[in-house]
Parts: C-alpha cells; structure tokens; sequence
C-alpha cells in the first residue's frame, strides 16, 4: 500500500535486526520484536504523510472508534 501511494518505504532484515525506513526516518529494532516496526512505520505515516491513503484510513478507524487508536493495538 505505501509503495503503490508512492511512499519512500524501505524495510531491511539483516544480522537479528529490522530496520525501517520512511523517507529521511529510520528505526531498527531486534527481528523479535518486528511488530514494533510494524507501529513505528504506521505512526510515522499517519504524523509525516497525512494525506496518505493509510493515514487516512487509520483516523477513518480512530474516528469509529471513539477516539485515537493506539498504534499496536489490535
């Protein structure tokens, strides 16, 4: 979805470590903890690139649910 919308979205396995990528921001983690990848990379859409299609969908889903929806929650 965020290569289609034409995002700079670069996600890296290498030596027991993710590393993600969007734009000029990057993160690594632990590969155990992947999932926090996954949530940084969605929060860093929604803050850096609102007029995103996943930005939009996920305060499609805050504003359904009441609120905020934190990131990693399922």
């Amino acid at each position: 979805m965020l290569e289609k919308a034409g995002l700079p979205v670069d996600v890296r396995l290498a030596n027991g470590s993710i590393e993600v990528a969007l734009g000029k921001h990057r993160v690594t983690f632990p590969a155990a903890k992947a999932d926090e990848g996954a949530n940084w990379l969605a929060a860093c859409v929604v803050m850096h690139y609102p007029e995103s299609e996943m930005a939009k969908l996920w305060v499609m889903l805050a504003t359904v649910a009441g609120g905020a929806i934190p990131f990693g929650s399922s």
